[in-house]
């Protein structure tokens, strides 16, 4: 259940991970805006432009409580420069990361965070993972390598052998992206859990959104997009893969744990393969489809014991 005041927004175990997969799935959604937005918009001018337009919506309808929470306890401010700055670093990186690599190689390479998230709360907390989330996230990444790196006719089984061939410049920056992507779920769990996390979702948005600008600004040639279709592709990606996809993150963790939160991240490029058969054509093939169900099978594992 789902209760909002003008002082806090608190949800259920259970309604904190229907909403965990609902953004992952918005946020797998996001390949197939991006991919024909990119084809005009250079990289950080569509993560800028794309964020901060999310930001200004977001800003407009929730104002009133975003200025008053800031007034109530201004550090939010501080957590919200933390978090956007990471989760811009990390999106950068596996942009800029893609260029030199493949894209199945990238999503395989940055989803790995389902596995570095356990690590490193093992190693902050000090203590073993349960067994149940050794278990769930070994059974989702081999779902996510089934999924992103399965052979078939359409070559992507050439992307494959890239992949266990050689390590450049691309799969080190989706490493990269992987270690940071990791982290903001940890960092969002401890944050979300201090602050309201709606607002801190709005926040950071916007601090995406402004350091993306920044950085085209620096690197690249800004502009808008110049067809009427090219605004509503980015307004689609505004609203339900970012003001949805990433503002919701901090409300749908906090009460679930950083290991949780990234085994139902792994519904990312689930998604993501999904649509691509249903719009786009793409074969899942045999091993999609077992990798489909290693996926929801390590996500729902959890919940079962």
């Amino acid at each position: 259940m789902l209760h909002i005041t003008d002082q806090n927004l608190t949800i259920s175990f259970r309604t904190g991970c229907l909403l965990m997969a609902a953004l992952s799935i918005a946020r797998g959604s996001s390949f197939l805006f991006s991919k024909y937005l990119l084809g005009s918009l250079e990289p950080l001018n569509l993560l800028g432009t794309r964020f901060l337009l999310a930001f200004l919506i977001l800003f407009v309808l929730f104002s009133r409580k975003v200025i008053a929470d800031i007034r109530k306890d201004p550090h939010v401010i501080h957590a919200s420069l933390l978090l956007g700055g990471v989760y811009f670093l990390c999106m950068a990186a596996e942009l800029i990361g893609l260029q030199y690599t493949t894209a199945s190689t990238c999503s395989f390479l940055e989803n790995s965070a389902i596995v570095i998230v356990p690590i490193m709360e093992a190693f902050l907390l000090r203590r073993f993972p349960k067994p149940v989330i050794i278990a769930s996230t070994v059974i989702t990444f081999i779902g996510i390598g089934l999924i992103v790196l399965r052979g078939s006719a359409d070559g992507t089984a050439a992307e494959s052998s890239h992949f266990f061939g050689s390590l450049g410049l691309g799969e080190i920056l989706c490493m990269v992206a992987a270690l940071l992507y990791a982290a903001a779920i940890i960092i969002t769990d401890r944050i979300s859990k201090k602050y309201d996390p709606l607002t801190l979702g709005i926040l950071y948005v916007g601090v995406m959104g402004l350091l993306g600008l920044a950085a085209s600004f620096i690197f690249e040639t800004p502009h808008l997009p110049q067809s009427g279709f090219e605004w509503i592709m980015l307004l689609a990606l505004a609203v339900l893969c970012t003001a949805f996809g990433f503002t919701i993150q901090p409300v749908a963790q906090k009460p679930l744990s950083s290991e949780s939160a990234g085994i139902i991240c792994a519904l990312n490029p689930l998604s993501t393969a999904v649509l691509g058969w249903i719009l786009m054509g793409d074969a899942l093939g045999v091993s999609g489809v077992i990798g489909a169900i290693l996926i929801l099978a390590g996500i729902i594992l959890p919940n079962l014991l």
